[in-house]
């Protein structure tokens, strides 16, 4: 994947596309965009996403972590060595220990989910199995979306998330989503924002699979020359291998998310009701399984693209073996006039004054050409019965010519103790 630095055009007022819901409706959700001070992102809307481009997000140099610590997010998660991850996912609470009720008064968590979106197929090759947006840039194969969210809620309903590195398009996706839901977001529950993100995130990892997929089809229905398929076909297992892994990375994430939902639900002061938080771990377990059978689809792609260089192989073999065919076949056709040839010219026959003249002696020739051919038969056979023994034995001798060798010339004699 790629490694570029967050951060390398970072502004001290990075901006940001704020998604906020209506004062007057929690089901109508506006947008807008603002230069934001690092150190004013409390000031906020309660409740609202914050979209932050990957360029505008602030190096590891201090001002990350001060960034991040506004979130309540450990200080490790800013360093190198997690952004370097394909994901991971934590979260950290607090509780009012003055009551007898422990409950959750703030509640942060922070994930990683990666995507790698490959350039979309021409439509004269195939016809592309999804209809979202090309995202490679220019003249790139494909782009890294290292999508990283940062949520801080605190009790009752006070809600924000921080999101970096995400499409373009995610926010005016995910606003639309928001409208349409037949209820509004319970802002009581701390993880009420992370199911639409998360749904976005499963449909970009879909379109993901699908763009190693079209390639795969289009190269098993091209058969390409031999010499030709090869490339292609290294490329596009690279993007299926990148793909499957952060594909098995986001099915740990969103396991853990899973667990932190749980475990948040069950010590919170407000009860959301049992069919609230059963269905929101049933919504959960779903958006999982998603991710998991996608993982089997891009795993079945890798599969198809060996099944190609299998035949690839096969069909050189099987081009190998005409060729060898075509040889002994010339070989065959130009063997008895070989033969032929080379006796004649023997001194065994003479051709002296328009007379032809054969050797009494003719028979030695038979006597030796016969029981040599029989010879190498025989030998061919042994050869091919027990090569690996005599393999070995030669290996043995060449190993004693050389102990040999080193000794100057001379065997050891019986009973004589080499030197160590």
């Amino acid at each position: 994947m790629d490694t570029a630095h967050y951060g390398h055009e970072m502004t001290r007022s990075p901006e940001m596309r704020i998604l906020s819901p209506s004062i007057t409706s929690m089901m109508q959700w506006s947008e807008n965009q603002k230069l934001l001070p690092i150190g004013s992102i409390s000031d906020l809307p309660d409740q609202c996403y914050a979209f932050m481009k990957k360029c505008d997000y602030p190096p590891a140099d201090g001002r990350r972590e001060r960034l991040l610590r506004l979130f309540n997010v450990p200080e490790f998660v800013a360093s190198r060595t997690c952004f370097e991850l394909n994901g991971f996912s934590g979260y950290r609470a607090s509780f009012d220990e003055t009551t007898e009720r422990k409950h959750v008064t703030s509640c942060t968590t922070w994930f990683r989910y990666l995507v790698k979106m490959v350039r979309k197929i021409s439509a004269k090759d195939l016809k592309p199995s999804e209809e979202g947006d090309e995202y490679a840039k220019d003249n790139d194969e494909y782009i890294w979306f290292e999508m990283t969210v940062f949520t801080c809620w605190d009790y009752p309903d006070k809600c924000r998330v921080l999101c970096v590195d995400i499409p373009p398009d995610c926010s005016a996706e995910l606003q639309m989503t928001l409208q349409k839901r037949a209820t509004a977001l319970d802002f009581r529950d701390p993880f009420a924002m992370h199911a639409d993100l998360v749904d976005r995130m499963i449909i970009y990892s879909d379109i993901a699979v699908w763009r190693v997929r079209d390639p795969v089809r289009v190269l098993e229905k091209s058969r390409l020359r031999m010499g030709q398929i090869f490339e292609p076909i290294h490329d596009i297992s690279r993007h299926a291998i990148h793909i499957s892994e952060v594909l098995e990375a986001a099915v740990e994430t969103l396991t853990e998310i899973r667990r932190f939902q749980e475990e948040i639900h069950a010590d919170l002061f407000e009860d959301l009701g049992k069919t609230y938080k059963q269905r929101a771990r049933e919504y959960a377990q779903f958006q999982l399984s998603l991710v998991k059978n996608m993982k089997l689809r891009s795993d079945s792609s890798m599969e198809r693209l060996k099944n190609e260089v299998n035949l690839a192989f096969n069909n050189i073999a099987r081009q190998d073996n005409s060729v060898m065919k075509s040889i002994a076949l010339l070989t065959m056709i130009f063997l008895p006039a070989t033969f032929f040839s080379a006796l004649f010219s023997t001194t065994f026959f003479s051709f002296d004054n328009n007379e032809w003249k054969v050797s009494s002696k003719l028979w030695v020739y038979w006597a030796t050409i016969v029981p040599a051919t029989i010879i190498i038969v025989i030998l061919w056979r042994v050869w091919l019965a027990s090569s690996d023994r005599i393999a070995k034995f030669l290996g043995a001798g060449m190993e004693w010519v050389k102990d040999l060798w080193k000794r100057g010339g001379r065997a050891p004699k019986p009973g004589e103790v080499e030197d160590p």
